[in-house]
């Protein structure tokens, strides 16, 4: 039997995205959504009620709201996979990055409320986690954030901004050092010092690159790049979703590495560029903004809760 998916917010960038995924799932039916009472609260709570599974592709005020919404039908509330902020370091939600490890997917099993991770956090995460889990590098080291991502993860203001005539090729911004993915990023790695994260956006509308530069004398023990290669591939060696290039592996014949090779897919590559005469090393991590960081990544969440193939439908 079909599962009934509601989402909430579907006209939005993250919400067409999964509207266009579920379509091909062979175990969903969408639920058609009255656009004129989208906001009605009572109309939620009756979408809430008639599905399975929900997600809410709203801001955090929304998704919020959304949830008091849906704790009021207590058992007959549907999964919840919320696509915003609000509900990422919460303890008693599901983080949605099973590739972390066996206690982040095991959390996701039957889970009704869970949180799909942010862009940035994902391709941080999943960087950090594997030096954190080896002892490699200390929950006191100072780390630092590089990104850039297409336009399309500020939503139909940046989209809009960008299809202007006149825009910014290119810029940095979260200058404040706040940046709302660092709370995350934080907490799943339980990292004592805040990271100085510093995101960008480029002229092209899907794709990223999030960029961890390490000197080797942050390292708890003597390491070259090839140890450091050997660590993250065997982390990852049983994921469906995360590979980790060999050396020049994704490079273009020009030396390039660009962020748009994924786009339309829930894939994330990690790439090592090390120098062992400098003693030094950059890690990166390339996945679509949209896929693997937001649309892609909620779909996988939903199909590992409710017991499917984690691949069905992406």
């Amino acid at each position: 039997m079909k599962k009934n998916v509601f989402i909430d917010g579907e006209v939005g960038t993250t919400g067409l995205q999964v509207h266009e995924k579920l379509k091909k799932h062979p175990n969903i039916n969408i639920l058609s959504v009255n656009q004129d009472k989208r906001k009605d609260l009572d109309y939620k709570k009756e979408m809430f009620k008639a599905s399975d599974v929900s997600f809410l592709c709203l801001p955090d005020d929304g998704a919020i709201e959304a949830v008091e919404i849906a704790n009021q039908l207590g058992n007959k509330s549907p999964i919840i996979i919320d696509a915003s902020t609000a509900h990422r370091t919460k303890p008693d939600w599901a983080y949605g990055l099973p590739e972390l490890g066996s206690d982040f997917r095991k959390k996701l099993l039957h889970s009704k409320r869970i949180a799909a991770p942010g862009c940035y956090s994902t391709g941080a995460n999943v960087i950090l986690k594997p030096l954190l889990e080896n002892k490699v590098i200390s929950h006191q080291n100072p780390i630092i954030i590089n990104a850039v991502s297409g336009y399309s993860g500020g939503g139909k203001a940046l989209i809009n901004y960008f299809e202007a005539k006149d825009h910014e090729p290119f810029f940095n911004y979260g200058l404040k050092l706040n940046h709302k993915h660092l709370p995350e990023i934080m907490y799943h790695n339980n990292l004592d010092l805040t990271p100085i994260f510093s995101p960008s956006v480029g002229d092209f509308i899907q794709g990223m690159i999030v960029s961890i530069p390490i000197h080797f004398n942050w390292f708890k023990r003597k390491v070259n790049t090839q140890i450091v290669q050997s660590l993250m591939e065997d982390f990852y060696s049983g994921a469906n979703f995360i590979k980790v290039l060999k050396k020049d592996e994704g490079i273009s014949a020009q030396g390039y590495f660009r962020p748009d090779n994924l786009v339309g897919t829930n894939n994330l590559e990690i790439s090592i560029f090390g120098n062992d005469d400098n003693n030094q090393l950059i890690i990166s991590s390339r996945l679509d903004n949209l896929g693997k960081g937001a649309s892609g990544a909620a779909i996988q969440c939903m199909n590992i809760a409710l017991g499917f193939n984690e691949t069905l439908g992406l």
